[in-house]
């Protein structure tokens, strides 16, 4: 191993498609592992970025390739030694954890076994996703020194460029397609005046405001008036779905914080277009999500 390598240098990250999950963290972190391999049979180095040095007590198989089979980058490479150009969050500093490299495709497999989640260690109060999706920071897979695949679990991105590799989508889509996820164009469906927009995760408002489309319940389309009326499940009835008795803990108190601030909304939000282009756009762009993602929200007419 050279030390100081940049494993990231000269690079932009302008990715083709991302992933969507409708499912738990669980599917998301098995659609991860399997893009992972995937990526690998394109790939000629990988990347694993973790949060610690040691990962044993929380999964020993992992910590046991990550020091028998891979390549650690020397700790004092550059700082932004896997930053591959993209758009990441600086201030976030769960991204100055340690690094290990794989030689593709020798080491594909072993990467793969280190990023699987064993059967003993599904427990604690996110299941079987809690190691891989906290301690797993990101993963990048490079191919002539540019990524073409890269994931921040704990963001929930997953993210893939497929311009120089058309077969990937179809490829990625066969490995998820027992999974509730659906590998899925980057950027906007559909946009509209006032910074409108509807991606395929969430419907942007005029204000800047929004809602995720995970959330909603229905959308009725009134064509006459050109509105749309979007009834989203409320903040409170989320939190009681959530599985983790800890977690339904912490965002009871986030929402009674929200609601004592003013920064709750009640839905349905009504939205009304001056043009008649724009509304079909906006109509036309959310049948688009839901049926490119898999949402269950009703489209209705007025």
């Amino acid at each position: 191993m050279t030390t100081g390598e940049r494993t990231g240098e000269g690079t932009d990250w302008e990715p083709t498609h991302e992933i969507v999950s409708t499912g738990d963290l669980a599917d998301e972190v098995a659609a991860d592992t399997r893009l992972v391999a995937v990526a690998c049979e394109l790939g000629d180095r990988a990347f694993l970025t973790m949060a610690t040095d040691d990962v044993g007590d929380r999964s020993p198989h992992t910590q046991r390739i990550l020091d028998g089979r891979l390549d650690r980058v020397d700790d004092d490479a550059d700082r932004d030694r896997v930053d591959d150009g993209a758009d990441l969050d600086r201030a976030d500093a769960t991204f100055g954890g340690p690094t290990w490299r794989a030689t593709l495709p020798d080491e594909a497999d072993a990467l793969v076994r280190a990023l699987t989640v064993a059967d003993p260690e599904a427990d604690g109060p996110l299941g079987e996703a809690h190691w891989r999706r906290w301690d797993v920071q990101r993963v990048a897979v490079h191919r002539d020194g540019r990524p073409v695949y890269r994931s921040v679990p704990h963001h929930s991105r997953f993210e893939l460029d497929a311009a120089e590799l058309p077969a990937f989508t179809d490829r990625a889509r066969e490995r998820l397609a027992d999974l509730p996820c659906a590998v899925v164009p980057t950027g906007p469906v559909a946009t509209w005046g006032d910074d409108g927009e509807v991606n395929h995760r969430a419907i942007r408002f005029e204000t800047g405001s929004g809602v995720s489309l995970e959330h909603v319940r229905r959308v009725a389309v009134d064509r006459d008036r050109r509105e749309l009326v979007v009834d989203w499940e409320p903040v409170g009835e989320r939190v009681e779905r959530e599985p983790s008795r800890v977690l339904r803990g912490v965002l009871r108190a986030f929402a009674w914080a929200v609601d004592r601030l003013g920064g709750s909304a009640d839905p349905p939000r009504r939205l009304s277009f001056a043009d008649g282009d724009e509304f079909r756009r906006a109509v036309a762009g959310i049948e688009t999500a839901r049926e490119r993602v898999g949402y269950d929200f009703e489209v209705v007419e007025m």
